[in-house]
């Protein structure tokens, strides 16, 4: 049975929530695989934000990326310590979030995901 965790994360352009699907491929490897529109009181009543994912954060090719604006990678907000969509262009984001403007820099070692059942 394979290890799969929702992360829960905002749409930087219509504001929407969503869900991602990440699955442990080898041990500390986990790919995202599929995303999917959610309402944010249905994700925290099911815990999509109390666990921690470590490693390399990776995604799949088929993976279909926000279901809001179809950006295939996501950022973490340094300030909020939560995660959004990213287009994979601008060097500089603001989090939906907290509307922190940010300018990437490192690759995701950590994110914060819940169990799906």
């Amino acid at each position: 049975m394979p290890h799969v965790v929702i992360v829960l994360a905002k749409c930087c352009y219509e504001k929407g929530a969503f869900g991602i699907r990440f699955e442990e491929m080898e041990r500390g490897i986990w790919a995202g695989t599929w995303a999917f529109a959610v309402k944010e009181s249905y994700a925290r009543k099911e815990k999509y934000d109390k666990n921690t994912i470590h490693g390399t954060i990776a995604f799949i090719p088929e993976y279909p990326g926000c279901p809001y604006c179809k950006a295939k990678g996501i950022f973490l907000c340094g300030m909020c310590n939560k995660v959004s969509c990213y287009d994979g262009e601008s060097d500089t984001v603001i989090c939906p979030h907290c509307n922190a403007k940010l300018r990437l820099q490192d690759k995701i070692k950590h994110l914060n995901a819940g169990g799906d059942r």
